[in-house]
């Protein structure tokens, strides 16, 4: 038990000497505490109808607790995938493969570490709540066991499922790092939508026991109010203008075992996915591709002329950009699976026919959030074929080909728009092309900066799906592209983002031409 203690260990420490860790942690702190809206904030994050909690021990430590489960459901898989990827480049997985470790043992590992990683953030969570109970409890006293229960089974259970479900998906589709991305996102999302009228023991956050109190406690104290719960973040005037006493809940045995449900239910997916996992056997992730017999034939064969260097076409230097923006492209679109264009050409048809609000809010973000996998690795992907040794020492890679790459991304973010951008054009809206336009380059920058500063791909996918979350729900200081936001003090704001970013891009990168 000690040796797979330690590969626990060792695979945490690993993990969380990143950036994306590091930032995932101040965000996880920051996601605290707006969780607990103060006094005159214009959004609401749990109400029931027009009811909100006061904020003693019990609510902060529910809502926490519930906010942390959705909020690491959505991105948690996007930070700790790829474990096993990890092994391979590395070649720590031929190693294992020759050990006595079986595949249910590394891959429990795997997923342990994954949820280390998970609780951590979690743990930070829980610090920062306490740290508002201090603040904003007042009066009220504090519930030690109400405060700690909805960690122990609303929070951990969650982050223990997607550990799991993290791990089965890079067993199954480790040839398909884009599908794998897009499934989690609409696993989740169709998980958040049927999340009114799921029964609770098939929910995966853990909330319904806790929105099921807290509609019985409003409707005992107002039998005739609307006690509709809503859980997020809502944007805009606060509706929830009521408050009532929530003191916690008293968690039946069928409640918490369903919790220890979903525990069960990754510990059978990590079984189920060691049944079928390769072990890095490369002839069964790669097949072999069979040499062509060719049949030897005796013939005659002329000796080789002399070659007349004066007869050969004069060498001509082409410092363009142009054929630097024609690879990129190239490469972006020949990235992941063919049959993911389908799904591009099917929301771009969906951008010309859904209601041009709806298309512009919800549909653009969803179809370019789609191409992450293209465009995370933008400007890392040499530094990950470990090729950035000869593409730095190339003439002027500063001015050539960080150019190219920005601007490959731009023009793919363009012509997945252009419908949208023809709709708004043809009703004279020029000021919503703009903002499209800046969003795409705000967007595809973003990427840039995020990936040269981290000197990887995971930190923007988290990013990048935040981004695609809020805008789903509406929140204006995610607004990047115009759904929400627009006017010329909204485009300028955007360009002078895009400018820092674009500045900051250069900046680093030039700073690692240097070093090389």
């Amino acid at each position: 038990m000690g040796q797979y203690y330690k590969i626990i260990i060792a695979d945490y420490k690993q993990r969380t000497r990143s950036y994306a860790f590091l930032i995932t942690l101040a965000v996880g702190l920051y996601f605290a505490y707006i969780c607990i809206p103060p006094h005159g904030a214009n959004y609401s994050t749990v109400r029931m109808g027009s009811y909100t909690g006061v904020q003693n021990a019990a609510w902060i430590g529910y809502v926490t607790a519930m906010m942390t489960s959705v909020f690491l459901a959505l991105i948690g898989p996007y930070l700790i995938n790829s474990c096993i990827k990890k092994d391979t480049d590395t070649g720590v997985g031929a190693i294992v493969a020759t050990t006595r470790i079986s595949n249910f043992q590394y891959l429990l590992t795997k997923a342990m570490g994954s949820f280390l990683v998970l609780l951590s953030i979690v743990g930070c969570v829980f610090l920062m709540a306490v740290a508002l109970v201090c603040i904003r409890s007042g009066t009220y006293p504090f519930q030690l066991v109400q405060f700690l229960l909805p960690y122990l089974l609303i929070t951990i259970p969650t982050v223990f499922f997607v550990s799991a479900l993290s791990v089965t998906a890079e067993v199954f589709l480790y040839r398909y790092v884009i599908l794998m991305n897009i499934g989690f996102f609409f696993f989740f999302g169709v998980v958040t939508s049927l999340q009114q009228n799921i029964a609770p023991p098939l929910d995966i956050y853990g909330v319904k026991p806790v929105t099921l109190a807290m509609e019985q406690t409003v409707l005992h104290q107002a039998p005739k109010a609307n006690a509709q719960p809503s859980i997020g973040f809502i944007f805009g005037a606060k509706k929830a203008n009521k408050s009532f006493v929530f003191e916690g809940i008293q968690w039946t045995v069928a409640e918490v075992l369903g919790r220890v449900m979903w525990m069960g239910v990754g510990l059978i997916l990590i079984f189920v996915s060691s049944l079928f996992f390769h072990r890095f056997d490369i002839k069964q992730r790669f097949k072999a591709r069979k040499k062509p017999k060719f049949s030897v034939v005796a013939s005659q064969t002329k000796p080789l002329q002399d070659i007349k260097l004066s007869a050969l076409p004069p060498i001509t230097a082409d410092y363009s950009v142009c054929p630097f923006i024609k690879t990129e492209l190239l490469m972006l679109f020949r990235k992941g699976p063919r049959w993911l264009w389908l799904i591009n050409l099917g929301g771009m048809a969906a951008l010309i026919f859904a209601p041009i609000t709806i298309a512009h809010q919800i549909i653009l973000p969803v179809l370019w959030f789609l191409q992450v996998a293209r465009w995370s690795d933008l400007a890392t992907k040499e530094k990950t074929n470990r090729i950035h040794y000869f593409t730095y020492a190339s003439y002027k890679p500063l001015t050539r080909l960080l150019p190219a790459q920005v601007m490959a991304g731009i023009i793919l973010a363009l012509a997945l728009a252009t419908p949208l951008m023809l709709r708004y054009a043809a009703v004279l809206q020029f000021i919503q092309v703009l903002s499209i336009i800046a969003g795409s380059v705000f967007i595809v920058l973003f990427a840039v900066a995020i990936g040269t500063l981290s000197g990887g791909k995971k930190l923007f996918e988290i990013l990048f799906f935040l981004f695609t979350y809020l805008n789903i729900e509406r929140a204006p200081f995610a607004d990047y592209f115009g759904g929400i936001n627009n006017g010329t003090n909204y485009l300028a704001l955007i360009a002078g983002l895009s400018m820092l970013l674009a500045l900051a891009s250069f900046m680093i990168r030039k700073i690692e031409i240097q070093r090389v």
